[in-house]
């Protein structure tokens, strides 16, 4: 018996996972449309309230840094500061970009729908686990293939179908009405 869990559990949990950041993007659609597009408090309270349901864990993470702080010195002193720990540069970069994609994140949902956000999520989600694919040196699955296949499609299709349209030449002589009018 394997210890891993069964497929069907991974999908279950990627499909609420997915519902909720569904549900999440219409509130915060909504609320812009009620109080303005205001990205930057959005980040503020967003980060602010969770981080009471971090308290439990507390213990843990102080330990986990303490680990990290004695991890071996990069191999090259960083200019100002010297040697330092490894693992705390690798936390800080991951810090800063994951800082800039939910940035991005909020930039975009004040800008564009609740659909717009989501499905370029979900293409970033795929391009992050096909580098991760190749960088790890992994093959690449018939499934996650074909999977990769429909989110890319379905993603160029919203972008060729949710283009402005240009208005109809009503004249029919091709001439573009703006010229026609001047």
């Amino acid at each position: 018996p394997s210890s891993r869990p069964p497929f069907n559990q991974g999908l279950l949990i990627l499909f609420v996972a997915q519902l909720l950041s569904a549900i999440m993007g219409l509130y915060t659609e909504a609320t812009y449309q009620r109080y303005g597009p205001q990205w930057r408090e959005n980040l503020f309270y967003s980060h602010v309230l969770s981080l009471p349901l971090f308290l439990p864990f507390a213990p843990s993470m102080a330990r986990t840094l303490g680990r990290m702080a004695k991890s071996r010195p990069l191999p090259v002193p960083l200019p100002l500061v010297g040697q330092v720990p490894s693992q705390l540069v690798y936390l800080a970069t991951n810090v800063l970009t994951q800082y800039a994609c939910i940035r991005g994140v909020n930039l975009l949902a004040a800008a564009s729908s609740a659909l717009t956000v989501t499905i370029v999520l979900n293409i970033r989600k795929l391009v992050s686990l096909l580098l991760s694919i190749w960088l790890f040196g992994n093959s690449l699955a018939q499934g996650t293939l074909l999977g990769a296949a429909v989110v890319f499609g379905s993603g160029a299709l919203y972008t060729v179908g949710s283009r402005p349209r240009k208005p109809a030449d009503k004249a029919g002589d091709g001439v573009d009405l703006k010229a026609k009018k001047a």
